[in-house]
């Protein structure tokens, strides 16, 4: 009776040590287009074809706040949205959750040049704001508008 006490632990330690390589390689086989000199990049690997617009908190609307939601994400060889990060966030934690949810209801496909559909990890800013020239300061300072 004793040992079967010990063996139960000892079952589930094995079980976890030997799944977490496989944790690692998965992620080391998304090649980092993530930084912010790369983020172009990913155009020549995977294309949007379905994105879906965050919901704006209603509170933040009630107070007119408008902010970015920078994050990390990757594309898995599905086209799918895969885990994500906050990079950066302004007004901090005021839109992350809506930015994230909207991002993981997006869908990708493969370019010409992507035959092997080889996931990928991005960046995607996603922004909020109450009006079409947002002239919030604030706003300006931490959500500068996007080079083309």
């Amino acid at each position: 009776m004793h040992k079967s006490y010990l063996l139960i632990p000892i079952t589930f330690a094995l079980a976890a040590c030997s799944s977490t390589p496989e944790t690692e390689q998965a992620q080391s086989n998304y090649l980092d287009l993530s930084s912010k000199k790369h983020v172009k990049l990913v155009e020549e690997y995977w294309t949007v074809v379905k994105r879906v617009e965050p919901r704006y908190p209603v509170s933040a609307a009630k107070k007119n706040i408008s902010g970015c939601v920078d994050l990390i994400v990757g594309i898995d060889q599905n086209g799918k949205a895969k885990g994500y990060k906050v990079r950066s966030s302004f007004p901090k934690g005021v839109f992350d959750k809506n930015a994230a949810a909207a991002l993981t209801k997006w869908k990708w496909e493969a370019t010409e040049k992507n035959k092997d559909s080889i996931p990928v990890l991005t960046s995607v800013r996603l922004d909020f704001t109450t009006s079409r020239n947002p002239t919030d300061i604030e706003y300006l300072e931490n959500c500068p508008a996007r080079k083309i």
